[in-house]
């Protein structure tokens, strides 16, 4: 399980973007993100792009710990209620349905005071750890 694992340690992008996992609760993978200036769109608030990350990432995952998996994104919507500056996002995830080789996650986003700014549901397919990958 990567529990407490600290994206940071292990990936260039996530180290660019300064994501970090927090200890999962209740099967959720839990996610936050300090905001820097370079998240933010000209206007000065979140880029959208960054709640589709946060919970690509955290359904993703959910999905990987369960079945000890890669996993491949196959859909993705996501609603963003409130865009604006915050200091810091929390995103929770966690899978809904694994069948054969599919897999699907519902996650939240709130701000740093508790606010719900962004909610999202994904389908992923399943690719086996190890196993060699056809697309």
């Amino acid at each position: 399980m990567i529990n407490e694992r600290n994206y940071n340690s292990h990936s260039a992008f996530f180290n660019h973007l300064g994501i970090k996992m927090e200890p999962n609760e209740n099967k959720n993978v839990i996610i936050s993100l300090n905001m820097k200036e370079e998240h933010c769109n000209e206007s000065g608030v979140l880029s959208n792009g960054i709640y589709y990350t946060l919970l690509d990432i955290a359904l993703g995952t959910s999905i990987t710990e369960m079945k000890n998996c890669f996993t491949i994104t196959i859909n993705m919507h996501v609603q963003v209620y409130e865009n604006r500056y915050v200091e810091q996002l929390t995103c929770k995830g966690r899978s809904i349905n694994i069948t054969g080789n599919i897999g699907s996650g519902v996650g939240d986003i709130f701000d740093e005071n508790g606010n719900h700014c962004a909610s999202g549901s994904a389908t992923f397919k399943i690719i086996p750890a190890g196993g060699e990958r056809k697309y």
